[in-house]
């Protein structure tokens, strides 16, 4: 069940086929499986947009950590956009409006 396919990540990237190998924008689409489907619930999310979604902007922020100039993203006005965190336990943070709905419910309960 995965959530990005390198079709699609190749599009929102706009990379041309010379620029990017499969193998690499495949890696890209792995690493991210690997982080965000041990956070939703055990059925397939490969058909909820929202889920996609996520995974797809999150592949960007993977993507551009490690092929843009000092691993940084760059803004509209050029400028880097300033956090050492772009990938740690925030990436998913930044997409939990979009997973919310599939993530399980459930915590601690007091009795």
């Amino acid at each position: 069940m995965a959530l990005t396919d390198v079709a699609a990540l190749r599009k929102v990237l706009d990379l041309p086929e010379t620029v990017a190998s499969d193998a690499d924008l495949q890696a890209v689409a792995d690493a991210v499986d690997a982080a965000v489907l041990p956070h939703l619930t055990e059925e397939d999310h490969s058909t909820h947009e929202s889920c996609r979604e996520a995974a797809l902007g999150m592949s960007v922020q993977v993507w551009q950590a490690r092929h843009a100039p000092g691993g940084q993203m760059v803004g509209i006005d050029l400028n880097p956009q300033q956090t050492p965190h772009l990938l740690g336990p925030g990436l998913i943070m930044r997409f939990q409006g979009l997973l919310a709905p599939c993530m399980p419910y459930g915590g601690a309960v007091i009795a």
